[in-house]
């Protein structure tokens, strides 16, 4: 693996450590967790530092401490692993089952006593608790989803596709069934139990959720290319539609990553088939278009603002590539490949 490192760029300047989840040879041609090394003035990520052997740790989270990073491993029955973070080191904690097939998003509770995964494969979401070394539990929750949708191939079941946690509540994205749900979660004892359900329109599926300021969020539909504003009840603390979904390139494609900048001014979609990123500037409850934009590799699948610059990891192109969003229109200027590297799937910078 070999990105442009700081030396290229007229002397180092240490921004923040980056870790970068990958398909491996089971799926895709990555080595593991690769831990790099932001330049802060180019944007661009240096050479790797090390790279911890796992099995397509597909998605990555931090504990609110710093102090540990959990992986699942996509593949199989699935399961979820703990590292310790030692500076620019992973020490590997082990790891357990998520009795689900294809768990693809982890998150950790605002607390630090829970870790939950979304089981794509078995449409499932399982709990476990952290010990205070870092380590897992064994699942002690599982909740299966039960629902379905109208596109034939990817709607038969229900198929959780992300896990957050915000407005007090554990929200989930199932693409199979176009529901998000909302789940209570008592972190300490690592059970969690149904409450709330929003209803998509038949067909949208839902995958991945970017919140913003001001209780706004943004929710990416896989299966019809499109954004729809979100917004968190400041009383119960539950998301509902707030305006009509954005279509992105007249419907073609499939939606992935999404972020939002930290005003709340723009929201950037990455979108696999055309490959591109799709700049939408927000008016109110609103989105209208700013640009699109070629990632410069195929199948984007991630998008990750990390010190004021857009990281874009291309799952079949091998490369993460870096834009820098101007702060007054949100157009984007590209910089290059910021790190070449296989099949990644998942940007996730430190604090």
């Amino acid at each position: 693996m070999r990105s442009p490192d700081a030396s290229d760029q007229g002397g180092e300047q240490r921004g923040p450590v980056v870790y970068v989840g990958s398909y491996t040879p089971d799926r895709g041609n990555g080595a593991g967790i690769a831990v790099c090394r932001q330049d802060a003035t180019s944007g661009l990520l240096g050479v790797p530092s090390a790279v911890i052997p796992a099995v397509s740790p597909s998605y990555l989270a931090r504990h609110p401490s710093g102090r540990f990073l959990y992986a699942v491993s996509e593949h199989g029955e699935g399961a979820v692993g703990a590292y310790a973070v030692r500076g620019e080191r992973l020490v590997p904690l082990g790891e357990v089952s998520t009795l689900g097939a294809g768990p693809c998003h982890v998150a950790v509770d605002p607390s630090g006593r829970c870790v939950v995964v979304a089981n794509y494969g078995a449409g499932s979401v399982t709990a476990h608790r952290i010990a205070d070394d870092g380590s897992l539990g064994e699942a002690s929750t599982r909740m299966r989803l039960n629902g379905s949708g109208p596109v034939k191939g990817r709607q038969a079941s229900s198929h959780a596709h992300q896990v957050t946690f915000v407005g007090g509540w554990l929200v989930v994205c199932d693409l199979g069934s176009d529901t998000v749900y909302h789940l209570s979660c008592d972190a300490g004892a690592g059970t969690i139990a149904k409450g709330p359900e929003l209803s998509l329109p038949p067909g949208t599926g839902p995958r991945h959720i970017a919140h913003g300021p001001g209780g706004f969020a943004w929710l990416a539909g896989e299966l019809n290319a499109s954004v729809t504003p979100l917004r968190c009840d400041p009383d119960t603390g539950t998301l509902t539609v707030a305006g009509r979904p954005f279509t992105l390139g007249e419907g073609t494609g499939a939606p992935s990553g999404i972020v939002v900048s930290a005003d709340g001014r723009f929201v950037y979609v990455a979108n696999r088939g055309p490959d591109t990123v799709s700049v939408l500037a927000v008016d109110g409850t609103d989105l209208c278009l700013v640009e699109e934009v070629p990632t410069g590799g195929a199948w984007p699948r991630e998008v990750a603002l990390v010190n004021g610059v857009l990281l874009v990891a291309n799952q079949r192109g091998d490369t993460i590539t870096a834009f820098r969003p101007d702060p007054h229109t949100g157009t984007l200027a590209p910089l290059g490949v910021a790190l070449s590297t296989g099949s990644p799937t998942s940007v996730l910078a430190a604090p």
